[in-house]
């Protein structure tokens, strides 16, 4: 219902368009998994350093797929990052 709502507010985006149902129902299909956004995300940011570059968007991004990764759910994709948001969604995985 929530999804429904938002898809009529100012809320409404392309993420909650593309992901939202991922989100509420993860399925076990994955094309690109947090543990890899993670890596490509620790690349980005070290060319950003060397650049002198700000990037705290890209830094907040690292911070959520790395805990993803240490709570064991880096095969996830980024829609994952709802089993970290939704409090009892997972018990850590070790």
């Amino acid at each position: 219902m929530l999804r429904e709502i938002f898809s009529q507010t100012g809320a409404n985006s392309r993420v909650l368009q593309t992901d939202g149902e991922d989100m509420q129902k993860p399925r076990a299909l994955c094309f690109f998994s947090a543990a890899h956004a993670a890596k490509d995300s620790g690349i980005a940011l070290n060319l950003a350093k060397r650049k002198k570059i700000g990037a705290p968007l890209a830094a907040a991004t690292k911070k959520q797929f790395d805990r993803m990764v240490k709570e064991g759910l880096g095969e996830l994709d980024k829609s994952g990052i709802a089993e970290l948001t939704f409090k009892g969604r997972h018990k850590k995985r070790r």
